[in-house]
């Protein structure tokens, strides 16, 4: 079964990295987070409403499907000369519910991206964080994304040091990248990541976030660089304060 991705375009400006390797930041917090919430699974994908996300202005789409391999399931992204994304509506608040897990492998990669510039700015696998409403088109796609303050977790080359923090170079002040993963060591290896959110915005917008996450996506693209890419994603999980 296939999940489709449609058309659109982002603008090329400026880029600005905002903060070296550094250690995953973390928040000091009263109270217990045990309560276990599902954000996504690809057994529930169909199920969840997922929306396509609009980027590639030469209207070709990345290729996302369910697939199962190694015994699980997973969204598979495949670029196509492409770059577009799944995004699904959701409301929840980073107090309350600050610490985010996931699962996901990359197959190949694009050796030649680069975060840092608008015209290679292709991630292997991202997770797009959106405190805000994108503005879902009529038709169940966002062909023009309303500029809403992003947290993105980037799976890239090895080139650029896990917790990098860069400001992207195509919406610049909108759209901050932490990159987490860097290169495959194996294709066949899943990594689970573990984040809080809260301290995570903090480290790369300077402030706390004005209103709650209403949209996450996933985001696979080979539009500028032209190099094959294959990702998964597995489940998502947010961890929230117990009795919430």
């Amino acid at each position: 079964m296939t999940i489709s991705a449609l058309r659109g375009g982002l603008a090329a400006l400026t880029l600005g990295v905002l903060a070296g390797c550094a250690a995953q930041p973390q928040a000091v917090r009263e109270g217990s987070f045990d309560r276990q919430d599902v954000l996504f699974d690809p057994a529930l994908a169909i199920e969840q409403g997922w929306l396509a996300l609009s980027l590639s202005p030469n209207g070709r789409l990345t290729d996302y499907r369910i697939a199962s391999d190694q015994d699980r399931l997973s969204i598979r992204a495949e670029g196509r000369v492409a770059a577009s994304g799944l995004v699904l509506p959701v409301n929840f608040d980073v107090e309350e519910c600050p610490y985010l897990e996931w699962d996901w492998r990359v197959e190949t990669l694009q050796e030649s991206a680069s975060l840092f510039d608008a015209d290679l700015e292709d991630a292997a696998a991202s997770l797009w964080i959106m405190f805000g409403d994108p503005e879902p088109g009529p038709w169940g796609a966002i062909t023009a994304p309303k500029p809403v303050p992003t947290l993105r977790y980037a799976w890239t080359t090895g080139k650029v040091q896990d917790e990098t923090i860069i400001d992207s170079p195509s919406q610049p002040g909108i759209i901050r990248t932490i990159v987490v993963q860097g290169g495959v060591e194996s294709p066949l290896a899943w990594e689970t990541e573990t984040r809080d959110l809260e301290a995570d915005y903090q480290a790369a917008f300077g402030g706390r976030p004005q209103g709650n996450v209403l949209a996450v996506a996933l985001v696979t693209g080979n539009f500028h660089t032209q190099e094959p890419v294959i990702a998964h994603y597995g489940a998502a999980a947010l961890r929230c304060r117990s009795g919430g």
